[in-house]
């Protein structure tokens, strides 16, 4: 089989994914926006504040981080998980990058308008809801800048890893894969929280999340709290690194179909 690239057949490669499973994610891809919509909408409702109605943006938020971002990708490369379809997969007269670059790209074309769509209903319909609120009352609180770096940083390594899960693990592949984020997830955040009370002493509440800066609490008497933030010349870094993860996820899934090829 002809293992170089070839936009013609790279063409025919991403026609054929979209014929195969572009229904079910169309029908997917509706039910998570109706969701979406059914959480998000009723805030635009209400001429007083209602705390319910902020929590069903955070609600919203978790379905499109865990399942937007992993509900697709889990399925990518299941055709390779039993001999009778991975037979007809490896048969394709496509070579592995053009297999690869169509399961890729068909699943961002997806995921990616979601979590756009998330964002833009959050800020609209908050904004909406506060411009109805009466003067000088408490406002809605739109996500920080910040935290939707964050959430885009999660988002993607999510895809990732569920991207590489889906080819490495042959059977429950999502839950392994989950299981294996979520572990590694655990394993960081424990590290950072022991390296920041070890840097900053006995503080009596510490909290930070990988890729974050500390928050620092001291209770009683004398009430104190601090914020350490990365240094502006290391700000960059925080843009690299989880870019330089997610290749390598995907490399590494690359790699993986390679192997499945021969």
């Amino acid at each position: 089989m002809n293992q170089t690239f070839n936009f013609h057949r790279f063409g025919l490669m991403l026609k054929l994914d979209l014929a195969e499973k572009g229904k079910n994610n169309l029908g997917t891809a509706a039910l998570l926006v109706g969701v979406l919509l059914f959480l998000m909408l009723p805030v635009t409702t209400s001429n007083t504040y209602k705390g319910l109605f902020e929590g069903l943006h955070y609600i919203a938020l978790f379905m499109i981080l865990f399942l937007g971002s992993s509900l697709y990708t889990s399925s990518v490369f299941t055709s390779y998980a039993s001999p009778a379809t991975g037979m007809a997969a490896l048969m394709i007269p496509a070579s592995t990058i053009e297999k690869f670059l169509s399961a890729l790209l068909l699943n961002l074309l997806f995921i990616i308008p979601l979590l756009l769509l998330y964002l833009e209903l959050h800020y609209s319909t908050l904004n909406y809801a506060n411009s109805k609120l009466p003067a000088g009352s408490y406002k809605y609180h739109p996500l920080q800048n910040d935290l939707i770096q964050y959430i885009c940083y999660s988002y993607a390594l999510i895809q990732g890893s569920i991207f590489l899960g889906s080819i490495y693990f042959t059977k429950a592949s999502y839950i392994k894969s989950a299981a294996s984020a979520i572990g590694v997830y655990v394993v960081v955040g424990i590290l950072q929280i022991t390296l920041a009370n070890m840097m900053t002493g006995n503080f009596d509440k510490v909290v930070t999340f990988p890729l974050t800066g500390w928050q620092l609490w001291n209770f009683g008497k004398d009430f104190k709290y601090f914020q350490v933030s990365y240094p502006d010349t290391f700000q960059p870094y925080l843009y690299i690194f989880p870019a330089l993860v997610l290749l390598s996820l995907w490399f590494i899934t690359y790699l993986r179909l390679k192997e499945k090829e021969i």
